[in-house]
């Protein structure tokens, strides 16, 4: 299995790993620590950590998370509607 197969294959089958990738990114971009993350988006400053340990969330803290990662805007994007930005 070549390389690219396999990552495919894991984040096609463990929903939980991909999460926890876009998490990392998503706190690196900001300069957040994985704890604030936690804390800001379940009220949990260990939500991150029990992932990693192998933990399990419900679907309504899923759809918190996945709100959270997709409602924010990078942080180098101009704000939608600025100039020089397609409308």
């Amino acid at each position: 299995m070549t390389e690219w197969a396999f990552d495919h294959y894991n984040h096609r089958m463990n929903p939980i790993t991909h999460l926890l990738f876009r998490i990392e990114q998503h706190c690196a971009v900001r300069g957040i620590t994985e704890s604030t993350f936690g804390r800001y988006v379940v009220n949990d400053g260990k939500f991150v950590a029990r992932l990693k340990a192998g933990g399990s969330m419900t679907l309504r803290t899923f759809e918190r998370v996945e709100a959270a990662l997709s409602a924010t805007p990078d942080p180098g994007e101009p704000p939608p509607g600025s100039p020089g930005t397609p409308s």
